[in-house]
């Protein structure tokens, strides 16, 4: 049977109970109650009392003084610095969406000039700028395009950034009383532009199960006010309901009401008579809120 220091070095080494006990022909469990009897910290222990409060009076500094001795801690606690920070998060000490410091920004410079240095530029242009003439032409040759290009054209450019940015991984986890972002209900993955446009999403899936509507979708069609030479030239609903006697209508979903949203709506009865488009606002969600969470386990 091993001693405990020999325990102690090869755990050191492996950061394994299970690689250690296969070295010494013994289990995984007990190399680690042998290790947890003895006093060593092991990889993946909880936080004690003791440790959270370090933890906080460090942070509580960091504030103060803008100074970060994460390492320091680390080493006094044996911990890794990715674990204490995991742990502040968990704690409500720290979040990925706080305003950064001069110090934080320093080191974040720092850390991407140090990896820069070191590691090739994905276009192949280290050590390379581009000089201020061409930077001035791209910028007019941005602002032609801008002026110049049509509604639809700007539509896709726009829709073209936002599959990029989701593919990216880019809105995982975005901000903001909106809470734009991908999301898949039903069989549909889309882009919805708020809350309130993901949760009537979410209805009008429930209605389709129920069998209350035929089906729906969500942004199919952009309408055109050919007529119209600048301002407002297009609308385009945000779903387009199918109901069970054939006929169908549009929703449009609507937390404020702008005057751009006013114009447009008031062009689409204008030059589209014959179609039909309901406004869902605020009063709606306020009288549905309670129940659609009880009946859709989804709603946000």
């Amino acid at each position: 049977m091993p001693s405990l220091n020999e325990l102690g070095i090869s755990y050191q080494k492996y950061k394994s109970v299970w690689k250690v006990g296969e070295r010494f022909g013994i289990s995984g469990q007990e190399v680690h109650k042998r290790l947890i009897n003895a006093g060593y910290r092991l990889k993946g222990c909880k936080y004690t009392t003791e440790e959270k409060k370090a933890i906080r009076e460090a942070y509580k500094e960091f504030s103060l003084k803008g100074e970060s001795k994460l390492n320091e801690l680390a080493e006094r606690l044996q911990r890794p610095v990715t674990s204490i920070c995991r742990q502040a998060r968990l704690m409500g000490l720290s979040s990925p969406y706080r305003k950064h410091n001069e110090y934080l920004k320093r080191k974040k410079s720092e850390i991407s000039k140090k990896w820069h240095l070191t590691n090739p530029h994905p276009k192949g242009m280290r050590g390379k700028t581009h000089s201020q003439d061409y930077c001035q032409e791209i910028g007019e040759r941005s602002k032609k395009w801008w002026k110049e290009a049509s509604d639809e054209q700007k539509a896709t450019s726009r829709k073209k950034a936002l599959i990029t940015k989701r593919n990216n991984g880019n809105d995982k986890n975005q901000r903001g009383s909106w809470k734009a972002s991908w999301r898949k209900i039903g069989e549909k993955e889309k882009f919805y532009r708020s809350k309130w446009e993901a949760n009537y999403a979410r209805y009008l899936e429930y209605s389709l199960n129920k069998k209350w509507i035929k089906g729906w979708e969500h942004e199919p069609k952009t309408f055109w006010f050919e007529k119209i030479k600048r301002g407002t030239r297009s609308y385009l609903p945000d779903f387009q309901i199918f109901n069970n006697d054939g006929s169908y209508h549009w929703v449009e979903v609507k937390g404020w009401m702008d005057d751009r949203s006013k114009t447009k709506i008031k062009r689409f009865k204008k030059y589209f008579p014959n179609e039909k488009l309901i406004i869902i606002d605020g009063k709606w969600f306020k009288e549905n809120n309670c129940k659609m969470k009880v009946i859709i386990s989804s709603w946000e």
